[in-house]
């Protein structure tokens, strides 16, 4: 596993060991798992100054939440038993990308959290010949065309893999690989957009940021950043006249692409970058790039949400 990925499951379970004890220990019960007991060994791996710092930045995330969640205050005052869980990583596969999971199974009540250790991106998702990453983001199969562009790079790779070779031996990877790649792609979602409409936007971003309501928790350098992801209008609901401190708004997905173009104005990612402008405010960059150090046929994106819709609310406590 590698270092961001350890820190990764470090820091949920610092969240969800804040939570615990924000909430109090005996109005919780941790749901035991092979995903707990391996980010509890990644927690503890970590130097004592480390462990404190994701401490105070799950208690800090606690605290937002108390302001947000009803059925989080009744839980405090003992009414209620919270089961606190973590997802295997599996569940990002369909679209769920709640790291951890808060529920009260007696009153049919769940919300979920990403937890994301100082970074912000969205899924790292891999394209191949043998991913059709159109049916299995949004339902809508790749076609014969987009499949036939990309074979001649994919099969490229895999002869340099037969060889050894690692990616910084290629010298014009952008422009031999990564530029072919991109441009079958862009290619690719603008004949479903065309084909599919109301489709391709709406399904891509509620696969990529999460098509269940969440909290997105972010640890950054001496502060918490909580970014709530209401598509469903799910969180913050009132229980027993207990109210919530503030009012959280309810998104709206976008429901077409606007433009989806090569990076401009940057050299460096001008054969490496695809920017996606969608209605709704919402803007995606996918940046690709080898998922190894060895060459494989294999290539990963970078996603990142670089614009937000102005209803996207954002939360921020400092520690």
């Amino acid at each position: 596993m590698g270092t961001q990925k350890q820190s990764g499951k470090a820091f949920e379970f610092a969240v969800l060991q804040a939570l615990a004890s924000s909430l109090g220990v005996a109005n919780c019960q941790v749901v035991q798992s092979n995903a707990i007991n391996v980010a509890s060994t990644d927690f503890q791996a970590l130097i004592k100054d480390k462990q404190d710092e994701n401490v105070l930045a799950g208690i800090a995330a606690a605290n937002l939440l108390l302001t947000f969640e009803p059925h989080l205050v009744l839980v405090s005052q003992g009414k209620y038993q919270l089961n606190l869980s973590l997802q295997s990583d599996q569940a990002g596969a369909t679209g769920d990308v709640r790291d951890i999971l808060l529920s009260i199974p007696q009153l049919n009540w769940e919300v979920g959290i990403s937890a994301k250790h100082q970074h912000e991106a969205l899924k790292h998702s891999r394209l191949s010949n043998q991913i059709d990453f159109g049916d299995k983001w949004f339902g809508v199969p790749c076609s014969k065309d987009y499949f036939d562009d990309i074979r001649p790079v994919f099969d490229q790779l895999r002869q340099l893999k037969t060889q050894g070779l690692a990616w910084s031996q290629l010298v014009n990877k952008e422009t031999d690989v990564y530029k072919p790649v991109l441009l079958a792609f862009q290619k690719e979602v603008q004949r479903m957009e065309t084909n599919h409409k109301g489709v391709v936007a709406r399904g891509l971003v509620a696969y990529l940021i999460g098509h269940k309501d969440f909290y997105k928790v972010i640890k950054l350098k001496r502060q918490t950043k909580v970014q709530i992801f209401n598509f469903n209008g799910s969180l913050n609901a009132p229980i027993q006249n207990v109210q919530h401190d503030i009012r959280l708004e309810k998104l709206k997905l976008p429901s077409r692409v606007v433009e989806l173009d090569f990076r401009r104005g940057d050299q460096t990612a001008s054969n490496t970058t695809l920017d996606m402008i969608c209605d709704a405010g919402w803007q995606l960059s996918f940046r690709l790039h080898n998922a190894s150090t060895r060459v494989e046929p294999s290539l990963k994106f970078d996603i990142n949400l670089v614009g937000r819709p102005n209803n996207l609310q954002t939360f921020t406590a400092l520690w």
